[in-house]
This record gives structure tokens, C-alpha cells and sequence, in this order.
């Protein structure tokens, strides 16, 4: 497994600090980023998925434009690689349940219902402690270097997923519904009165439990902003359901789980923008693992390796709006930059932050959470 290259903590980043990265990224400069000469485990790595020929994926069919973006992706892969693997998309259901899923398949001793599973930190976290996800060495397969001085680690612990993706947290709203100072440029901006009813919020409390750990906005008043929040809103939405905001539905979600969305239905027309609080920030990482009862799992690790060369981050960009923010070429870079150069509070959600902080802890708060917002719709 790649050697982990983070040379401060990821749960706090200092005023100090904040300054450095504004001024690299967290990167070194002027690396390159051309493909290098394949490995010998890369190779063999081709050689398996072209003897599984079969990729099946199933996640939120909102995530990368389902099977529509998927499929260009997969066709590039091939052309790269020499494979013929043919893409088998089934929609899923959000990131908790088809985690469930994955596991009770695998408590059942059948193969999982997808060889790439889409997660961010919390899942991770989660799957390393039920052994979910099979342990890999992913240094000789990633095509792109690692950048040496970037301030998160791409591979998780232990090689069970691989970052593919960041994105930055905010409030998406309808700009159409929603202009000039109504824009919500703080948290406590959402609780006009005129927005009562009109405004919605994720089942899972994105955002709000992420927010409660004592380097953020602390648990106490967290709790006490959720339950003000579920007393105001009109309804639960889930991420990927831009659309609910596009038609005027809610005015706007609170929180998002990333600008990607937003600017994925951006790019189609769509009324909508994300503006992340001047509190606080949560850079939200997208991992992706093989189940260890995956049917194809080197198709399923050649398509994550894929996503780590320039064409792969470039089609994810295309489809997604999605792309990760340490290499030099991200269009996610200069957002991120953006938002720590603003000061507030921020987040670099990672596997690692979320040990560190406590996975049971933070799940608690989680559950106890989304328990505030079912019964504040009640």
C-alpha cells in the first residue's frame, strides 16, 4: 500500500496552514502527470478483467449520470487497457442502505450486487471494521504519482478503497427562488421566516453531524440547530434529487453533499448553485472499493486504477463534475482553494479523520440526528 504522505493532521487546519495551502494546494508544483510505464501487477491486473469481461456496478443512479455517464467511461477504459469488459448498471439505493446490502450479502455468502462499491469516509470506516472490502497494495496500479506533499492520502487504510473524487459541501439552492440577500451565505441564513416549509434537509443529516465534532461547531449546538432545522423544513430529499430544487420544489437542501450535483444539473440548464457557509466547510472525499464477494473484481480494480489516470479524471469531470482535488489538473482545486482562503472552519473529511474522531461516536450523533428529522416531519 502506497506509504501515507500527510505531514499535519487532517481533523484541524490552523490559520497557519490555511495560508500554505492557499499558496500550493497542498501539491507540489510543476509534477507530471503523463502516464507512466504500466507495472508488471497492473498488467496482470488487464489480463484478469479481460478474463472476467463483466463489470457490474449498481449505486444512486443520480452519482456520475448513472449509466449514461458510466458507459463512456468504461468504453475508455477498454480502449486504454486492450479489454473488452461490458458495463452491467443496475440503479441501487443511497450509500448506507446498499452498504447494508453489500453486507448482508456477504453474511449470506453470495456474491456482492456490485464489484465497485461508491462510499465516502463514514462507509469506509465502517467496512474496515466488518472486513467488507478487499485489501489491495494500489501503489504499482495507480497510474498517476501521488503527489508528495498533499495533505490527504488518497488510498485508505489498510488499501481497502481508493479517493476518487472531492467535493465542496454547501447549501444548494434555486436561484430562480432564492436572489441577492436571500442567498444563504451563513447557516443561520436558512431560518427566514419565508422559508418555512420551503426548504429541505438529507434523511442521513449530511452535513449537520459532520459538523458536530468539537474542531467544527460542536455537538451542543448542532443538536440544537438540527432540531430548529426539523421544525423548518418541508420535507427530506437525498442528494442526488437536484432536480427537487431545479423545479421549485424546495427553495434549497441543507446541507448538499457536494457542489458536484449542483453543477452536473448547472451544466444541463438547470436553476440551481451551491455556496458553501461562511462557518463552516466540508470537503466531502468519494472513495471507491471491491467488495471481498465481488464476481469481477479486476474489472472492478481496473476501473477504480483507470479513474487514476488524466483521461480517467477528465471523464469523471465530464460526466460527474467530479474529480479529486490533489492532482495539479482539477477543476475541483481552484473551488476548494476558494473556500480555505475564505477562513472559515474546514472539514477534510477522510477514513482517517473519522477514526481519529471517533466512527462509533460519530455514527451515534448520526443516528441520532436523522431521528430529529424523521420525527420533526412527524
Amino acid at each position: 500500500m502506497e506509504r501515507k504522505r500527510t505531514r499535519f493532521p487532517v481533523s484541524r487546519v490552523s490559520i497557519v496552514f490555511l495560508a500554505l495551502i492557499v499558496l500550493q494546494l497542498g501539491f507540489p508544483l510543476g509534477q507530471s502527470q503523463g502516464q507512466s510505464t504500466r507495472s508488471s501487477e497492473l498488467e496482470k491486473l488487464i489480463e484478469g478483467a479481460k478474463k472476467e469481461g463483466t463489470l457490474k456496478i449498481q449505486w444512486l443512479a443520480g452519482e456520475m449520470d448513472g449509466e449514461v455517464g458510466l458507459r463512456p467511461i468504461v468504453a475508455a477504459m477498454n480502449k486504454r487497457y486492450g479489454t473488452n469488459v461490458k458495463l452491467e448498471f443496475t440503479p441501487g439505493p443511497n450509500f448506507p442502505t446498499m452498504l447494508n446490502k453489500i453486507a448482508q450479502e456477504k453474511a449470506a455468502g453470495t456474491a456482492s450486487s456490485t464489484d465497485v462499491n461508491l462510499m465516502t469516509s463514514n462507509h469506509i470506516a465502517q467496512g474496515l471494521k466488518i472486513g467488507l472490502f478487499r485489501k489491495l497494495d494500489w501503489g504499482p496500479l495507480l497510474e498517476l504519482p501521488a503527489p508528495r506533499d498533499a495533505i490527504v492520502n488518497r488510498v485508505a487504510p489498510e488499501g481497502i478503497a481508493v479517493m476518487i473524487g472531492s467535493a465542496v459541501v454547501g447549501i444548494t439552492y434555486n436561484t430562480n427562488l432564492v436572489k441577492g440577500d436571500d442567498v444563504p451565505t451563513s447557516i443561520e441564513d436558512v431560518f427566514k421566516p419565508k422559508w418555512k416549509g420551503k426548504i429541505a434537509a438529507t434523511p442521513y443529516a449530511t452535513g449537520l453531524y459532520h459538523f458536530a465534532t468539537k474542531d467544527m461547531l460542536g455537538y451542543d449546538y448542532m443538536k440544537r440547530y438540527t432540531q430548529r432545522l426539523a421544525g423548518h423544513i418541508g420535507g427530506l430529499s437525498g442528494c442526488t434529487n437536484v432536480e427537487r430544487i431545479a423545479s421549485g420544489e424546495f427553495a434549497m437542501i441543507v446541507f448538499d453533499c457536494g457542489s458536484y450535483n449542483t453543477l452536473t444539473y448547472q451544466k444541463r440548464g438547470a436553476p440551481v448553485a451551491s455556496l458553501p457557509p461562511k462557518e463552516a466547510t466540508r470537503v466531502n472525499h468519494f472513495y471507491m472499493g471491491v467488495p471481498v464477494h465481488a464476481q469481477h473484481p479486476n474489472a472492478g480494480v481496473l476501473f477504480i486504477a483507470f479513474l487514476h489516470t488524466q483521461q480517467g479524471q477528465n471523464l469523471l469531470w465530464e460526466v460527474g463534475r467530479l474529480d479529486l482535488h490533489i492532482y495539479p489538473e482539477s477543476r475541483t482545486r481552484p473551488e476548494i482553494a476558494s473556500v480555505i482562503k475564505a477562513g472559515g472552519k474546514v472539514m477534510l473529511d477522510t477514513v482517517e479523520r473519522d477514526l481519529k474522531m471517533g466512527h462509533e461516536e460519530l455514527n451515534r450523533i448520526k443516528d441520532e440526528f436523522e431521528k430529529i428529522l424523521m420525527e420533526g416531519r412527524k
